[in-house]
C-alpha cells in the first residue's frame, strides 16, 4: 500500500496526483501525474514524450474527446513504475493537450490497483 498527500495547485485546489517514473528504451523520466477515473487513456504532454527520446508521430494517431474538447495525439507503449508495481502502458502523448497536469486513465493502469480516493483526508490509496 502506498499512500500520496494530494497534491494542492497554485489556488489551492487539491488533486489525487502521484510520482512515477516512465521509460521508453534507455531513456527514464521522473514524473507527476493525477488519477483520473474519468480518463480511459492516459495522456501526456510532449515534454514527457522528448524526455524519453519519442517520436511522437510515429505512433498510433489518437482522437480524444472530453469536457475540454477534442485534441488529436499518439499512442506509444511504455514502461511505468509506480506504488512499487511495474507494467506496460499505452500513453498517448499530444502537443495539444495543454492542461496543468498529465493524466494516468483507467486502461491498464488501474487493473493493477485497488484505488482508494480518500477525499475527506485528501489522500490517495494505492494498494
Amino acid at each position: 500500500m502506498t499512500i500520496f498527500p494530494y497534491q494542492r495547485n497554485s489556488t489551492g485546489d487539491s488533486f489525487p496526483v502521484v510520482d512515477l517514473f516512465v521509460s521508453k528504451g534507455n531513456h527514464i523520466a521522473r514524473i507527476f501525474a493525477l488519477i483520473d477515473s474519468g480518463a480511459t487513456v492516459s495522456v501526456f504532454k510532449e515534454e514527457v514524450a522528448k524526455q524519453l527520446g519519442i517520436d511522437i508521430e510515429k505512433g498510433k494517431v489518437i482522437h480524444l474527446g472530453g469536457v475540454g474538447g477534442h485534441i488529436k495525439g499518439y499512442q506509444h507503449e511504455v514502461k511505468i513504475e509506480v506504488a512499487g508495481k511495474k507494467f506496460v502502458c499505452p500513453m498517448v502523448f499530444s502537443r495539444e493537450y495543454l492542461v496543468s497536469f498529465n493524466l494516468l486513465g483507467r486502461e491498464d493502469v488501474f487493473e493493477n490497483f485497488r484505488i482508494i480516493f480518500e477525499e475527506k483526508n485528501n489522500l490517495l490509496i494505492l494498494e
